[in-house]
Order: C-alpha cells, then sequence, then structure tokens
C-alpha cells in the first residue's frame, strides 16, 4: 500500500514539474471576466449581457470575494419612503467582533445580480472596534488617522471655487413658505444653489421611476466623495416594502431641471455597484445600518459632456469626509444639500422639480450622538442619502479649507432632522468597498 501511494505522489509530482512530458492535463484556471480595475467575475457563467458582458458566479472586488445569488427581478421604482427615526442606537462596546462582522458583510447589486460577501469581513469589524476604542478614550487625531485615515476633498478639473462661502450664498430667489410635515421646521428655509459650481456640482440625483432615458424625478440624492465613489443611504436602494432591491437607478451629478442643459456633466443609468451591510435588510428602521456605498468604477467608460461614467470626480470634484469629533460638529454650521422628489420648496413655495436645494443646522442646532445626527436643516423626499458637511480640515486642528462630509441624512420628524453620522462603522465599511481606497 505504501509502495502504490508513493508511485501516484511521485506521478502527481512529475505532472507538476513536467505536465506535457508525461501526458498530464494541467488544470483548467477559472475563467474570468475583467470589467475594472477593481471589479471582475470568476467561475460559472450566470448571464451573458446584450452588451457582451458576462456575469460570473463569483465577484471579486478589490481582493474581497463575493457569491452570485440571484437574478433579482419584478423590481419597481418606488418613491422614497419617510424612515422610521425610533431607532435603536448601535452600542459598539456590547456587540462581538463576530456579530459586528456578520451585520457589516456586503450586499450587493450589479446590473439586477444580488451578490453576498464570501466571508463575514472580521478584520474589517476588529478595525471599526479599535478605532472606536481610541476615540472613547481621547486618541489624538495623528494616531486615530493610523487606524481608519481621513480623505481630503477636491475640486475635480472643473472651473475652481475661488471662495466657498460665496458658493454657499449664491442662491435663487427669496422669500418664504409654510412647513412640510415633519421634516421643515418652521419656515421653508431652503434655496436653490449653483448646480455647475463645487461642491454642489458633487451631489447626485438618483432616479428609477418612470422613464430609463431621462431624469425627471428624485427617489433619492448622493455625494461624490472620491473620483469613482458615492456615498448615499441604503433605503434609496432597498425596497423595504418587499424586501428586495428597488428597481435600477439613473444618474448624474449636479443635474438641474430648469436649465437649457439639465445634465452639464452627464447622465447614465445602471452603471454602478452599489453595496449596502447586509444587517440593514434585517433592520430596515434601524438607523445605524442604514448607509450605501455607490462605486462607479464598473467599466462603463461612457463619456458624456466630457465626463467619464467611471471616474466622474476627476471632473466634478467631491467632498472629503473624516469621524469628525462631537464638538466639531456641534460647534460648525452643517450643511445639506440634496434633490427633493415633489412638492414645493423653500422661497415662495415654488417647484422643487430635480435641482439642488439646501439649507443648514448651526452648530448650535445640532446634537450629536455615538451613531445620529440630529439638525435642524429643512429637507423633504428625495433628498435621504444627501450629505450632512462642514467646513473644516482635519489635518490641521478644523480649520475651515474644505467641505467634508461628517453624515447623511435619512430622517426625518417634527423636532429634528436625522443624519447617520460618520463614525468608525461608515468610514470602515465605505473604504472596504469603495475602489478610490
Amino acid at each position: 500500500m505504501r509502495q502504490k501511494n508513493a508511485i501516484a505522489l511521485s506521478v502527481v509530482g512529475l505532472c507538476l514539474l513536467l505536465p506535457l512530458a508525461f501526458g498530464c492535463r494541467k488544470p483548467k484556471p477559472p475563467e474570468e471576466t475583467v470589467v475594472s480595475d477593481t471589479l471582475r467575475f470568476k467561475g460559472k457563467v450566470v448571464e451573458a449581457l446584450p452588451s457582451g458582458e458576462v456575469i460570473r458566479e463569483i465577484a471579486v472586488v478589490r481582493g474581497k470575494e463575493f457569491r452570485w445569488q440571484a437574478k433579482v427581478e419584478k423590481r419597481v421604482g418606488t418613491p422614497e419612503i419617510e424612515q422610521d427615526v425610533a431607532s435603536k442606537p448601535l452600542d459598539l462596546n456590547a456587540i462581538s467582533v463576530e456579530d459586528l462582522a456578520e451585520s457589516l458583510r456586503g450586499l450587493a447589486l450589479y446590473r439586477g445580480h444580488q451578490f453576498l460577501e464570501v466571508e463575514p469581513p472580521l478584520e474589517l469589524a476588529r478595525l471599526v472596534k479599535e478605532h472606536y476604542r481610541l476615540v472613547r478614550k481621547g486618541a489624538p487625531e495623528a494616531e486615530l488617522e493610523r487606524v481608519l485615515r481621513s480623505v481630503a476633498a477636491e475640486q475635480g478639473s472643473a472651473a475652481r471655487t475661488a471662495s466657498f462661502e460665496a458658493v454657499e450664498r449664491a442662491v435663487e430667489g427669496s422669500g418664504k413658505t409654510g412647513p412640510i410635515a415633519g421634516i421643515v421646521h418652521g419656515a421653508d428655509d431652503r434655496s436653490v444653489f449653483d448646480n455647475t459650481a463645487y461642491p454642489h456640482r458633487a451631489q447626485i440625483v438618483f432616479d428609477n421611476t418612470d422613464s430609463t432615458n431621462s431624469i425627471d424625478g428624485s427617489e433619492g440624492s448622493g455625494t461624490l466623495i472620491g473620483p469613482s465613489t458615492a456615498m448615499s443611504v441604503a433605503h434609496v436602494f432597498w425596497d423595504e416594502a418587499n424586501d428586495t432591491w428597488e428597481a435600477d437607478h439613473l444618474w448624474a451629478p449636479g443635474f438641474d431641471s430648469q436649465d437649457a442643459d439639465s445634465s452639464p456633466w452627464g447622465s447614465w443609468f445602471r452603471c454602478y455597484w452599489v453595496t449596502i451591510p447586509l444587517a440593514y435588510t434585517s433592520n430596515e428602521d434601524q438607523n445605524p445600518w442604514d448607509f450605501a456605498v455607490v462605486d462607479f468604477n464598473v467599466g462603463c467608460n461612457s463619456v458624456d459632456h466630457g465626463v467619464n461614467s467611471d471616474r466622474p470626480g476627476n471632473t466634478v470634484g467631491w467632498l472629503g469626509h473624516y469621524t469628525a469629533s462631537e464638538s466639531n460638529i456641534e460647534g460648525r454650521t452643517g450643511y445639506v444639500r440634496g434633490y427633493p422628489g415633489a412638492g414645493t420648496c423653500g422661497n415662495s413655495g415654488q417647484a422643487c422639480d430635480v435641482r439642488v436645494w439646501g439649507d443648514t443646522s448651526d452648530g448650535g442646532e445640532n446634537d450629536v450622538s455615538s451613531d445620529e445626527i440630529r439638525h435642524q436643516a429643512d429637507t423633504s423626499g428625495g433628498q435621504s442619502g444627501s450629505g450632512f458637511y462642514h467646513y473644516a480640515d482635519p489635518s490641521c486642528g478644523g480649520c475651515d479649507s474644505g467641505p467634508y462630509l461628517v453624515g447623511l441624512h435619512r430622517a426625518g420628524e417634527p423636532s429634528s432632522n436625522r443624519a447617520r453620522r460618520y463614525d468608525s462603522t461608515v468610514l470602515a465599511f465605505v473604504q472596504a468597498h469603495s475602489s478610490d481606497f
């Protein structure tokens, strides 16, 4: 028996060394479809698209494997829902590394196909808990940066903005209108902002109802935070009523339906890979898991108005992001800019249309908890996913040098609006699921 095993092993060894000489067949590597420099598919084909692209059973995203689960049929475009704000805070002290990893497991949609991260991201969960531990002990910024680094704001290659303050004050119209139930507090103070100027051109509208050929509404908003990455909230993409994904979105940065050229920075359909935390699908009314990473670096490489769909931020710029302290958020004016879906907005109660609308929340109006920012910036349906940002530079102790995302607007109620705070959970998830970081 030992002799036979030795012979078998020697043959295997010779096959590995000299496969052709001994008539051995070399095992075939799994077939691959390369989509972009950060996304490829391997293994069995699940669908060959009319475009020629092939979807396979394993997606490899920046080295992380996602397994194909299903082609999601009968998805519908749905108006944005008003989220239940009575959410339970996330206690990072109480949750185990294993449970946190399972909650942060990526669930993704790409061209109608659902993928699930193969393994719970244990290293990601450990990173989150370590960063949280350092924040709790009051570690200096340099020590926090070694665990999870901040990302600087960038204006892109389009015309530079000389004065951020001037841009934030450059609004159209004047006057006030009455409240919209639940999400406008007192008078509606929102104004329309210049969609061609930075940072407003880095705001993205998502439209998944009616026409797929042109943007005629808003079912959610997002903010570019890198050349290829936007942040939004999970409920913009997940259909809570049917417990599945919503229909694919048409999207555009810096859109204004009232301009002669409404999409000066281009618009595209289906060109994205979106990842949400798996925990959101079973905790849809829970604020802690309501965030989404939208990656545009998916090989469309479609150029519209001189902007490449894979890297729109290179042209229009992006906002910085970091885990701001409670005192920084409560001591600074917060800005919310996004795309209301319907109704009247600000000023004299004009139609919202699909434009960049926004309001501010003074530092004294911001109330910060572990994973939430309560604010007084007026919003309405369609603005979920809008970035809550302030002007700072983490590298210089909070000096005013650029717009930095510190939260994601997600819900409203009569007393205050709510944003998911940009804490270690969000920052780590972003940097794990973006092709930019």
